[in-house]
């Protein structure tokens, strides 16, 4: 199995949803998958490219067919003439359908599924209204506006998310975000994102400026809405999941939680906190 972790001098770094910090730049190919039965995966989509109106436009685009005939056809030319492009339709394919399966693409490349939230994409347009949030989820926990490339743990009430009993994915105690929306409503896209974490306070940064900045990048056209801390509008089930609501969109079973390995230091700007020191009463 794809073991995706960056190591340096045997210690890691992250960024947590409202906090800057360095991790090393991950292997190529390291990118999105399923280590060792955890649904582990390495965030760094490039905001700025995500969302653009071309791009955005071109997501759309691509929902209205199968997903080998749109990348393979005109839909999708317009991500895959770039390497930031070729990028995100890799994230799609390994978001949307499982291990094992492939999508050939006109340009000769070949995207690998990984996850598995909407299987059906590989032989009908996007249609299911869950179906398109379970992908936007999984797309806006890949963004990363911080020159920070991090392995992420995801977690969510879809059974493709489900990891087994010992897998690597219980060294992942640190919860970060919850990520929901949908992207490919033609008529009113969404994004929307919180904070699932106590660090933030405990470390005294600033939520909403941190958080929009690792989401957003400097793209004027973000859709994103942020909701502050993920307990004012998130519950979850016995097994962890979480279903959230947007004043105004709705409520959304189809909601994707991140969370991250402990660290051993956390930085913003100037501010250094020692988070071994924090982290006991969350483990």
């Amino acid at each position: 199995m794809l073991r995706l972790r960056n190591d340096a001098a045997g210690l890691i770094g992250f960024c947590l949803l409202a906090v800057g910090c360095g991790a090393a730049p991950a292997e190529e190919g390291e990118s999105i998958g399923v280590a060792e039965q955890g649904i582990i995966v390495m965030n760094g989509l490039d905001p700025d490219f995500f969302w653009r109106s071309s791009t955005q436009q071109g997501l759309r685009a691509l929902a209205q067919a199968p997903l080998a005939d749109a990348l393979g056809g005109a839909r999708g030319a317009v991500l895959l003439r770039t390497e930031q492009g070729r990028h995100l339709a890799e994230r799609v394919v390994a978001c949307a359908l499982p291990a094992g399966a492939a999508v050939e693409a006109g340009t000769g490349r070949s995207f690998r599924g990984s996850i598995g939230l909407a299987p059906e994409w590989a032989s009908a347009p996007l249609s299911d209204p869950a179906s398109r949030r379970w992908v936007t989820a999984c797309l806006l926990q890949s963004l990363n506006a911080l020159s920070a490339r991090v392995a992420v743990h995801l977690t969510g009430g879809h059974p493709a998310l489900a990891d087994a009993p010992d897998s690597e994915a219980s060294e992942y105690t640190v919860r970060d975000a919850i990520m929901f929306g949908d992207l490919f409503d033609r008529a009113r896209p969404t994004a929307f994102a919180c904070a699932d974490n106590s660090l933030v306070d405990d470390c005294g940064v600033a939520l909403s400026a941190k958080t929009l900045e690792r989401i957003c990048g400097q793209s004027p056209t973000c859709r994103l809405t942020l909701l502050g801390r993920c307990d004012a509008v998130c519950t979850r089930d016995r097994a962890g999941a979480p279903t959230c609501r947007a004043s105004g969109s709705g409520v959304y079973p189809e909601s994707i939680a991140s969370s991250l390995e402990p660290l051993v230091a956390l930085s913003s700007g100037g501010l250094t906190c020692d988070v071994l020191g924090l982290l006991p009463g969350l483990l």
